[in-house]
């Protein structure tokens, strides 16, 4: 202890008040009587009195952010469980919990409720001793056993809390079990990175502090990342506010460093040297960021490097190459990703799968539950698995592993027609392509998966990210390459830019060019496929005879056992050649019996198309409540998954349309702005603009109209396309709007500012307007 101007002084009490000191013991005076020992009897073990409430826990303990609910739910496992592990990756706050669970608890402890850090020990003999120690038990021998320690607290109902035990697991777990088998009244609650599996044990998987999605200050400062970090920057620079000009930054400097407590104190304690958006911007370096931290923080918890050493050298030599190994995935991955990514000539796939669940265990990995669970790392972990990756000198070649990998995961989805699981791996899609366009790269993975991925990315409505990746590798395309993927390749050309997104003629042409290297090959299905594709392309420039021709070839190639997808996905186009002929009663029919035959077979996706298409044939037959009714059916479907965001899209675009028909103007705007951010993923938002010229004419916004009717009319013509009747009469509505208040002469020339506008600039001038109150027309 310090005194004040004198220095230290020693403080320790003698070991045992019978026997001497480690310091020695000054003989009794000759003649004179011992004295009785006051404590136990002799040669038993003793322990002081004890009062409820009692314990070493610190009296005041530092605010807890985020975790109200943890803390709640520890104490309730508690309330019922004689053994709770709190689990999970370093920094994630373990300890903290503990502590203010603990604290809450201790009151209600009888003989009160008692903490034990074990990160600085490195010998299981240590364990009971250091227990005692920490209790304020003496006991006889200086590496006591367990039995003595059991002895030792004889009948007492106390709260021991273990704390970082991942690295004593053996000694850990046999001590629990002992202590709580001869010790009826113990509660343990004992934080570790992996289970102790010690039978009884009640596991609380903790999860990072939640970082939300909302931009608003105000309720981003009740999630627990964001409040942490703020309170954190606060403490060294208390002018700091959390407002509209940086929350985005904080929320990604959240959310790049997973919700993990230590990472975001360290990362707060950066502000002032960096600010917010220099922390950003060096978040890639986060290594070398994230250093220093608080003085009474552990050593192993002073840089996130060190939380991240502490756990890999607990890890086994495989378990080590597999964690780097998977560090390469992006966004997480699958059992099957696992084996073929991880293993090798001393690891196959089935002992891979072991090494998972052991990197599961100890935290390195956390698991999504689904039908087909998913894994992942957190952003900090795999950076450094990836630097362990590198340190072995295996990168090139692991980096090669996964990228064939992906591409026979994503080949064998196709295979089963399996959107799904391609979708979640579009991650590693991109992550291999990246890999594959380099140089040292292989140009048949990155066709394969730049073809494999544009039929998910224009279904999942991001299509012009699927077009860009068709048109990076066709470079690449040649003899050498397998016929097949070519004939693929081509196919999605035609197929992937329906719509607009390239000229009718070039999606014409490459389908053309498929269905000719089908035929010679004898895909049939595929030869088909492209018919009614090419069909399909042709209707959009108005060639009905081409088109129809198309399609009764298709039909042609039809026997009694056609697949009967292929066969409804024909009928479909059958109906949109009907309504484009006018013949809109026929259409309808035709689009219901090719609905009927999705309905029956379970063919969910074709199902939600072909509701949209008999919703767009209701509008055009003047149906227009009809058309209201099925659009707004269709978007609440569609609306609930992602992988329907083209289908949803198209379904907020005709709502808007036909609720301009019935004159709901207001309902309409809801619509539209809704509409508008869907259609700009999917690279649709320009093929729609006249809905959106109509809209803004009907809010008095002329100028913006007339720029979205000159806009649209470039579109229409550099792409061939030309409108159907739903567009032709928003056009013409949008017009007399204009026209009724301004000259031709202005119309032309506000006309002419929009065809020269691109995408974004027209995109943000819609959201301005729809967000905007009307003004007056005289206004206007």
């Amino acid at each position: 202890t310090t005194v004040p101007g004198r220095g230290y002084r020693f403080t320790a009490e003698p070991l045992w008040p019978s026997q001497p000191s480690a310091l020695g013991q000054q003989a009794l005076p000759e003649g004179a009587a011992a004295q009785p020992a006051s404590g136990p009897a002799a040669g038993q073990p003793g322990r002081p009195p004890r009062v409820p409430g009692a314990g070493n826990l610190p009296a005041h303990l530092p605010p807890l952010y985020g975790r109200d609910d943890d803390v709640l739910a520890v104490q309730g496992l508690l309330a019922s469980q004689r053994l709770v592990t709190i689990s999970g990756a370093g920094g994630i706050g373990k300890t903290r919990l503990a502590l203010a669970a603990a604290h809450g608890l201790q009151a209600q402890c009888e003989d009160g409720a008692w903490w034990v850090e074990l990160a600085s020990v490195t010998d299981e003999v240590l364990l009971a001793p250091l227990v005692a120690q920490a209790l304020g038990l003496h006991l006889r021998a200086v590496h006591a056993d367990v039995a003595e320690l059991a002895q030792a607290l004889g009948s007492q109902a106390l709260l021991l809390v273990l704390d970082n035990c991942e690295h004593l697991l053996d000694g850990v777990s046999a001590l629990v079990q002992a202590l709580l088998s001869a010790l009826p009244g113990l509660r343990v609650l004992v934080t570790s990175q992996e289970l102790l599996r010690v039978p009884g044990e009640q596991v609380y998987k903790l999860a990072p502090l939640a970082v939300p999605s909302v931009r608003d200050p105000r309720l981003a400062e009740c999630y627990g990342a964001v409040r942490l970090f703020v309170e954190r920057v606060r403490a060294v620079d208390r002018r700091f506010v959390l407002d509209a000009h940086n929350i985005d930054a904080v929320l990604d400097v959240c959310r790049r460093l997973d919700g993990i407590a230590l990472a975001i104190e360290l990362a707060a304690a950066r502000v002032p040297l960096l600010g917010i958006l220099g922390l950003r911007d060096r978040l890639d370096e986060r290594f070398r960021v994230l250093t220093g931290g608080a003085r009474v923080a552990l050593r192993r918890h002073q840089t996130l490097r060190a939380a991240l050493d502490w756990s890999h050298q607990l890890l086994s030599l495989d378990e080590q190459k597999v964690f780097r190994r998977l560090g390469l995935f992006s966004n997480g991955f699958g059992v099957e990703g696992a084996q073929a990514v991880a293993s090798d000539d001393t690891i196959d796939a089935w002992q891979v799968l072991d090494l998972l669940a052991a990197l599961l265990d100890k935290s390195l990995l956390m698991a999504d539950e689904g039908e087909r669970p998913r894994y992942r790392m957190l952003e900090s972990t795999r950076a450094y698995a990836l630097e362990k990756l590198g340190e072995a000198g295996e990168t090139d070649a692991w980096l090669r592993r996964h990228a064939e990998a992906t591409r026979a995961l994503v080949a064998q989805a196709v295979k089963a027609r399996d959107t799904e699981r391609i979708w979640v791996e579009m991650a590693n899609v991109r992550a291999a392509s990246a890999w594959a366009m380099a140089p040292g790269g292989d140009a048949e993975t990155a066709v394969t998966l730049a073809t494999h991925s544009a039929m998910v990315l224009t279904v999942m409505g991001l299509g012009d990210e699927g077009m860009q990746r068709l048109q990076t590798v066709e470079p690449l395309i040649n003899d050498a390459l397998p016929a097949p993927l070519v004939a693929q390749y081509w196919q999605w050309v035609g197929r992937g830019n329906l719509g607009g997104r390239l000229p009718t003629s070039v999606c014409v042409a490459a389908l053309a060019r498929a269905e000719a290297m089908y035929r010679a090959l004898g895909n049939r299905r595929h030869q088909h496929a492209c018919l009614r594709n090419r069909a399909e392309a042709l209707l959009a420039v108005g060639d009905l005879t081409t088109a129809q021709a198309a399609l009764e070839e298709a039909e042609a190639m039809e026997y009694a056992g056609w697949p009967t997808a292929d066969r409804l996905r024909r009928l479909r186009v059958h109906g949109l050649l009907h309504a484009a002929a006018g013949r809109h009663d026929e259409a309808l029919a035709t689009a219901r019996h090719a609905f009927d035959m999705a309905e029956a077979s379970n063919f969910e996706r074709y199902a939600l198309i072909l509701r949209a298409d008999m919703a767009a044939m209701h509008l055009k037959l003047g149906r227009t409540a009809e058309a209201v009714a099925q659009y707004q059916a269709l978007a609440g479907m569609t609306g609930r998954h992602a992988r329907h965001g083209r289908t949803h899209s198209l379904a907020l675009a005709g709502l808007c349309a036909a609720l301009l028909v019935q004159g709901q103007r207001d309902a309409a705007r809801d619509a539209g702005a809704d509409a508008l951010p869907l259609l700009r993923r999917c690279g649709l938002f320009v093929a729609h603009a006249d809905i959106f010229a109509w809209l803004l004419a009907e809010r008095g916004r002329l100028r913006s109209a007339a720029q979205l009717v000159g806009a649209a009319d470039v579109y229409h013509q550099s792409r061939e396309t030309y409108r159907d009747e739903t567009r032709q009469q928003a056009r013409a509505q949008a017009l007399a709007k204009l026209s009724a208040h301004e000259t031709a002469a202005q119309v032309a020339l506000w006309s002419a500012e929009g065809a020269g506008q691109g995408e974004d600039a027209l995109a943000a001038m819609v959201h301005t307007a729809l967000t905007a109150d009307a003004p007056s027309l005289a206004g206007a």
